[in-house]
This record gives C-alpha cells, sequence and structure tokens, in this order.
C-alpha cells in the first residue's frame, strides 16, 4: 500500500476515497488500489484542492473543516484502514454531521489495544496526526519506520516478494467463455414462451 500510495502521489495524484473496498488483492497476492471516480489530479508541490470527498469514517480532518488540503489526505484514510484492519472496528465513528464527526476526531483519540505490536502503536498515531504538516507519509519518509524494518523495498516495487496471502484463484485458461451476443437459436427458444411479460402485471404504471 506504501508503493502504491508513494507512487500515485509522485504523479500528483491524491485518491480522496482510500478504504478496504477500494484495495484489490491480485490473484498473486499483491494490492492493487480502484475506484479512483473522486480522485484528484495534479496535486504537486504546493498545489491543493478542496471539496468534501470520501467516505464517513475514513476523511481526514482537515476535510472534514473544508479546509483546502493535499495528499496527506491519503495517508490519513490509510491509517484509518490500517487500525480498522488491525481491530476490526474504526478509530472514529463515521456517524453524526460532519461537524460531529471532526469533534470526534478531535476530542475522543482513538483507543490503541495494549496487544498490538509496538512499531504499529508507533505509527498509527503518526498517520491519524490531526495536523496533517506532522503526518508521517507526508512528513518524513515512513518506509524507514520500524514497522517496515523487514521490508526490502526494491524487491517489493519489482514483486519479488513472498506475499503473506495469496487468494485460491483458477488459472484464467480454467474460464469458459461467454458469449454475450444473442444467438438466433437463443431468440427462438424464447420465443416459444407464449404469454411471458418481464413487467410486474401488479404495476400501476399511472400511479
Amino acid at each position: 500500500m506504501v508503493v502504491a500510495l508513494q507512487f500515485l502521489h509522485s504523479k500528483g495524484i491524491i485518491h480522496r476515497d482510500l478504504k478496504p473496498e477500494n484495495i484489490l488483492i491480485d490473484k498473486d497476492g499483491h494490492i492493487k488500489i480502484c475506484d479512483f471516480g473522486i480522485a484528484e489530479e495534479n496535486i504537486i508541490g504546493q498545489r491543493r484542492t478542496i471539496g468534501l470527498a470520501g467516505t464517513p469514517g475514513y476523511r481526514a480532518p482537515e476535510i472534514l473543516s473544508y479546509e483546502d488540503y493535499n495528499a496527506a489526505v491519503d495517508w490519513w484514510s490509510f491509517g484509518v484502514t490500517m487500525y480498522e484492519m488491525a481491530t476490526g472496528v474504526l478509530p472514529f465513528s463515521a456517524s453524526g454531521s460532519i461537524q460531529k464527526q471532526r469533534l470526534v476526531i478531535i476530542m475522543k483519540p482513538p483507543n490503541y489495544p495494549c496487544d498490538m505490536s509496538e512499531e504499529m502503536l508507533d505509527l498509527l498515531p503518526k498517520l491519524l496526526e490531526i495536523k496533517e504538516v506532522e503526518r508521517i507519509g507526508l512528513n518524513g519518509n515512513i518506509r524507514e519506520h520500524a514497522f517496515y524494518s523487514t521490508i526490502n523495498w526494491e524487491d517489493l516495487e519489482n514483486q519479488r516478494l513472498k506475499t503473506p496471502f495469496q487468494p485460491e484463484m483458477p488459472p484464467l485458461d480454467d474460464f469458459e467463455e461467454y458469449s454475450t451476443m444473442f444467438s438466433p437459436q437463443s431468440f427462438n427458444e424464447r420465443n416459444k414462451l407464449k404469454d411471458f411479460s418481464e413487467v410486474d402485471p401488479n404495476w400501476n404504471w399511472q400511479e
């Protein structure tokens, strides 16, 4: 995930809706980020953007404050996702108004379970840092954090590392090919269904 985010940000792209539903795993167990429908481009250097975006519970405080922002919002969402993966719950409530969600972030720091590793206990608060200029990912080199001390980044970028999880997917050749076109045979088969209608007979179209 770190590699994917750094690549996007190097191209001036911020995702703005990073969450588990937008993270895919390919057949070899490598992470892929998807759904760039609300991504913002050309956010390079001092350039910033503005506007409410993202999913409740994953939005950075600067988004909730209607301030202009940069790639730091993705690192916040990454921290939320990481916390959720580790605990099974969101670190902050996703309910209530925008103002209430913002106040919860400011007034109620997340609970960090004592069984978390020391490295994760150190990393998560740095990702969930309210001040964006101090948030790791944007500030400092996240690759150098102790949580990633066992990672060979060059091997990871070149997909030479064995992934911890690999989906049990059959080879592509095992999938049958289905035609999306209607054949004359299928059309004739359908014509045999006398008095067939796809409209609910109880539907009153005049209402």
